[in-house]
């Protein structure tokens, strides 16, 4: 069941972070997960984890706990495109780009007209095809001849 308490704080740690204030928004996350748990939930809802993985993440670099909380949010509801969207961005932060560009192909298989996630992939990128395809794309040759064609 839901806690009033929880769901406003957790609505208004989405405005904060709409608005760039990233540690208010963090702070307000972890009230709704806080309070939910005062409330006897065991299982904190998956967009309030989501959300404060990802201002975990960005604000205070702790990249793999953020990380951890997104993958719990997605492990609980796996049905909602942006969990994975948060997902991706906090893998994106971390430098993890394949597993990001996942997470984005998984939000998109289950909302193609997602606008945050096309934005996402959009910025993201597509990668181009090896120069050398029968060799992996860290292959040394591979990397110096793609940046030689690059410059």
């Amino acid at each position: 069941m839901l806690h009033h308490g929880a769901e406003e704080s957790f609505r208004r740690g989405r405005q904060s972070l709409g608005r760039g204030r990233m540690l208010e928004a963090l702070a307000l996350f972890e009230s709704a997960i806080e309070l939910e748990r005062r409330n006897g939930n065991h299982r904190i809802q998956a967009r309030y984890l989501s959300y404060y993985g990802l201002c975990l993440a960005l604000e205070t670099k702790q990249i793999r706990q953020g990380a951890y909380f997104c993958r719990e949010a997605v492990q609980q509801e796996g049905f909602d495109p942006e969990l994975y969207l948060n997902l991706a961005r906090v893998l994106l932060f971390a430098d993890r780009r394949r597993d990001a560009w996942d997470a984005v192909r998984v939000g998109l298989d289950m909302e193609p007209d997602h606008k945050e996630l096309l934005r996402l992939k959009e910025k993201m990128g597509q990668r181009r095809k090896p120069v050398l395809p029968f060799l992996s794309r860290s292959n040394p040759l591979n990397v110096a001849l793609g940046r030689a064609l690059r410059a």
